[in-house]
């Protein structure tokens, strides 16, 4: 029985391997097409979700819950106007941030003689490349502490731009949950709630003949979508979470060996000025290193 088991567990990795280098494969032949068509379509449905979610509360569901004249009204609109600029500037920094290897400077392209022996050899840049910098076949070239590949940023993200994708995962969360309570409200006040699923359709008995069956399937729909949001959101965000506090990455998820404690890991991603650069993508917070330096300890167990 045990022999049974280990031939299919055999059998399911090759079949993973087969697949892990066809899609490898198919990257490597089809990279110029993929960058082509996924990153400015991932980049549109991005934008597109987060100004109709934005108008449609703003000037649909906020205004029939409360007063647009009042003050309750003014406030959450300016905190969704910041709330939007904080999520497009921290993307857009992180679109234009080298975090590459070529991008340091010309003296720290080799290694000190004492860490020589944690550089390894890059085969496709031809050079090396220090501890944490991995190859990406997207980017085609090698990332510090490469962490993954955004369709969303259309680059890596790795140890110069990881503090901005954080906060950009923040703040998306945080206003698609925002997002999400007017909307369920709106839902509940306008009865809208009971077309938001077939199945209530038919047990609540609603009359083909409501002249607001319209606007509530409509509504239903935007809080689908706003709930399909709010789930890829906090789910992105809650793993990239998960890395900085163990100081680890997506490319190498079991890696504990540069834990140096959750504060000390999430200043070498938040930088020097901490959990402060929440407040604004343009505080100044220098890295405590760049890139080609780690602290290793002695806890490397999952």
């Amino acid at each position: 029985m045990v022999k049974i088991r280990k031939l299919i567990l055999r059998q399911i990795m090759c079949i993973l391997y087969c697949w892990e280098e066809a899609a490898l494969d198919f990257m490597d032949r089809h990279n110029t097409k993929i960058q082509a068509i996924v990153h400015p379509v991932s980049m549109a449905t991005l934008v597109s979700v987060i100004g109709f979610l934005l108008v449609y509360d703003m000037l649909y569901a906020l205004p029939d819950l409360t007063d647009p004249d009042g003050l309750w009204y003014k406030i959450n609109l300016f905190w969704s106007i910041f709330v939007v600029y904080s999520i497009f500037s921290n993307l857009w920094i992180c679109f234009w941030t080298d975090t590459s290897v070529q991008a340091l400077p010309e003296h720290r392209l080799r290694p000190p003689p004492e860490e020589a022996h944690l550089w390894h050899y890059c085969a496709s840049c031809e050079i090396m490349v220090p501890p944490r910098a991995w190859h990406c076949r997207l980017c085609k070239t090698c990332c510090l502490k490469r962490d993954h590949h955004c369709t969303f940023t259309a680059n890596c993200i790795g140890h110069r731009n990881q503090r901005y994708f954080l906060v950009f995962l923040f703040y998306g969360t945080l206003g698609s949950f925002q997002s999400l309570v007017y909307n369920c409200i709106y839902v509940w006040t306008t009865g809208a709630f009971v077309v938001a699923d077939p199945f209530l359709i038919l047990s609540f008995g609603q009359p083909r003949t409501d002249p607001s069956m319209g606007w509530k399937i409509i509504t239903s729909m935007v809080l689908k979508l706003n709930v399909v949001a709010a789930i890829a959101a906090s789910g992105m965000f809650i793993t990239q979470v998960l890395m900085v506090y163990r100081n680890s990455t997506c490319f190498m998820m079991s890696d504990r060996a540069y834990d140096l404690g959750p504060m000390k890991n999430f200043r070498q991603v938040l930088g020097k000025r901490g959990f402060w650069t929440l407040l604004s993508s343009h505080i100044n917070s220098p890295l405590p290193n760049d890139g080609t330096e780690w602290q290793m300890t002695k806890h490397t167990d999952v």
